[in-house]
């Protein structure tokens, strides 16, 4: 058996999880011995961007009609295609812009946008199919240690599916949310990180993005119960995910702005 030839695509971004990865592979010095780095702009030298990838690894959302076109032409060559980093698998930071007309975003940031051709920041899912997803902002270390031991084994990998509040308790945190009255997004944020931020008193902000059939209502009215006011909550669901189903119902309905509350009452 061969080594896995492996691509590296990347979109909108800030290319931080690029160089995680960087940094992931050399640090584990082992993963450079056991698989053919085919192509990245950022790695390698090569052209070669039509493959064929045993796994391709897509960093960054799509912003442009010809990054999604490109995306296809990796699906079609490659076996596996893995979402890598917020941005995505779940639009990311890009995807703030989403709330706003893109023409308004667009002359806000261009004076001539005559060759600007950007479009809804949107997760790679939303134009393939994706076999699996490296959540995080960067990409997590957790899920890179499975997603190359997956690979090498060829087998699915097991990523984390429950929300930051399970990996609170299992580390012995107070709930931030209870007990000290933050805004905390870890009720509703998919779990990797190792409760991070709440490990260190401060309230999750939700940089891996929801967790799969989160309960997003539920909690913007807990956020409205502790005196948030509608366009802090929305900030809050907007920030990271903004695409998602799960936030989107929150941050997403323009009616929430002028109600008086999000939720009209």
């Amino acid at each position: 058996m061969g080594k896995p030839r492996i691509g590296i695509f990347k979109y909108s971004c800030c290319a931080g999880c690029q160089f995680q990865l960087i940094y992931f592979i050399r640090h584990v010095a082992e993963i450079l011995g056991a698989i053919d780095l085919v192509y990245g702009k950022m790695e390698t030298e090569s052209d070669a961007e039509d493959g064929p990838f045993d796994l391709a690894l897509i960093e960054g959302a799509i912003t442009e009609a010809e990054q999604a076109d490109q995306l296809k032409r990796v699906r079609r060559n490659s076996k596996y295609l893995v979402a890598f980093g917020s941005c995505a698998t779940n639009g990311g930071i890009p995807a703030m812009k989403n709330i706003q007309p893109e023409l308004q975003i667009e002359t806000r940031v261009y004076q001539d946008i005559s060759r600007i051709h950007s479009v809804k920041t949107h997760p790679i899912y939303e134009y393939v199919k994706v076999d699996a997803q490296v959540r995080g902002c960067p990409a997590g270390e957790r899920d890179l240690y499975e997603l190359v031991i997956s690979l090498l084994l060829d087998r699915k990998p097991n990523m984390v599916e429950h929300c930051v509040c399970v990996e609170c308790k299992m580390k012995g945190n107070p709930c931030l949310l209870l007990t000290e009255n933050l805004p905390c997004m870890g009720p509703v944020t998919n779990a990797g990180c190792g409760a991070l931020c709440p490990s260190n008193g401060r309230a999750c902000y939700s940089c891996w993005g929801p967790m799969s059939n989160a309960n997003s209502m539920a909690l913007a009215q807990k956020f409205e119960d502790m005196g948030l006011p509608p366009d802090e909550i929305i900030r809050r669901f907007s920030l990271f995910g903004f695409p998602t189903y799960e936030f989107h119902m929150v941050a997403g309905e323009e009616a929430a702005r002028s109600s008086g509350g999000v939720f009209g009452r």
